[in-house]
């Protein structure tokens, strides 16, 4: 596809344009843009995108890292093929993220390690981010963020094979409010969690997060309390987890006033020999708990409502054998 390219007359000269009036340029491959010019690194478009400006990454292999700071409102769009493969700034993520109100799409970023196993693809340090149509594997943490990140939005991404020495998980959230939507957290391996939030606000819906074949710890993390929501959701652990609990609540800490758990129209799957417990409470703590409307495979113990329903194994529902996903839309569809 050749370039289009839409340039006020007022803003001819290199620094002079705004935002606003923003050139449209198709990237080629191995190609980053800002403002229709061509940057020789990811570092130096984070430099030059002023505030409320846009990067365009083409497609191709990039092995290269950058921080991007004090530039807000930026949003960052990649293409079909865009990889970043294997690099890290600051001794910490693929993207440094120190800036607010941020926006990142169709990227997909591997194999990040840094010296102290706590790396990750995005390393969050602002207030405000929107992951879509994001690959994040075979990492340490996917992604990686703050205890003053504001709100956390993923949706239709990918998060495989993430984790590391117990301390680096799929998504590591410290603080905020998540939302996680139609999103794929997949064969987090080393103990590390599939998602670990410290949120606030946790909610995760009409998504995926399974063990796979991986040793991962648990599904999901809620270390500090907060209010919660997991609905419609397909989540299978392993036959070679590392733990006997699906999900934890509070077992870190109680940081918030406000503590409830709500979980509901879920398929949860366990593929773990001697079976599983749903879920382990923090002491002391009693959340409000909503379980309802789930379908049960295998032996997951927890004292269950009566609206929730159990079948002893996959052949039940004729879903196919361990290790693999079901396909799954929203309860009693697969």
């Amino acid at each position: 596809m050749g370039r289009f390219i839409i340039v006020s007359f007022l803003t001819v000269l290199w620094g002079g344009l705004s935002p606003a009036v923003e050139a449209q340029v198709d990237p080629g491959k191995g190609e980053i843009l800002v403002m229709g010019r061509t940057m020789a690194s990811l570092q130096q478009a984070f430099n030059m995108v002023p505030t409320g400006g846009t990067i365009r990454i083409g497609p191709g292999t990039y092995k290269m890292a950058g921080k991007l700071k004090n530039r807000n409102g930026v949003s960052i769009y990649g293409s079909v093929g865009t990889v970043f493969d294997g690099v890290a700034t600051d001794g910490k993520a693929t993207f440094v993220i120190a800036s607010n109100d941020i926006t990142i799409e169709d990227i997909t970023c591997r194999n990040v390690k840094v010296p102290d196993r706590n790396g990750a693809c995005v390393r969050f340090e602002g207030t405000n981010l929107t992951l879509r149509r994001v690959t994040f594997e075979n990492s340490e943490n996917g992604l990686l963020a703050n205890k003053q990140s504001g709100e956390i939005l993923i949706e239709d991404s990918i998060f495989r094979g993430n984790g590391a020495a117990g301390r680096a998980h799929g998504m590591y959230i410290n603080g905020g409010r998540l939302t996680v939507r139609r999103t794929q957290v997949l064969g987090s391996k080393d103990e590390g969690h599939g998602i670990k939030s410290r949120a606030e606000l946790t909610i995760i819906e009409d998504s995926v997060i399974a063990s796979m074949e991986g040793n991962d710890s648990r599904l999901i993390d809620i270390s500090d309390g907060g209010m919660v929501s997991i609905r419609n959701n397909l989540l299978v652990e392993g036959a070679k987890t590392a733990n006997w609990q699906l999900l934890s609540y509070g077992v870190e800490s109680v940081r918030y006033s406000q503590n409830l758990f709500r979980m509901e129209n879920n398929l949860i799957i366990t593929d773990r020999p001697g079976g599983s417990e749903l879920i382990l409470i923090g002491k002391g703590l009693k959340p409000k708990v909503r379980i309802e409307k789930n379908l049960i495979v295998g032996r997951i113990n927890y004292d269950w409502p009566e609206s929730n329903i159990f079948f002893e194994d996959r052949k039940e529902l004729n879903l196919p054998p361990p290790g693999k996903l079901p396909e799954w839309d929203s309860l009693g569809k697969k």
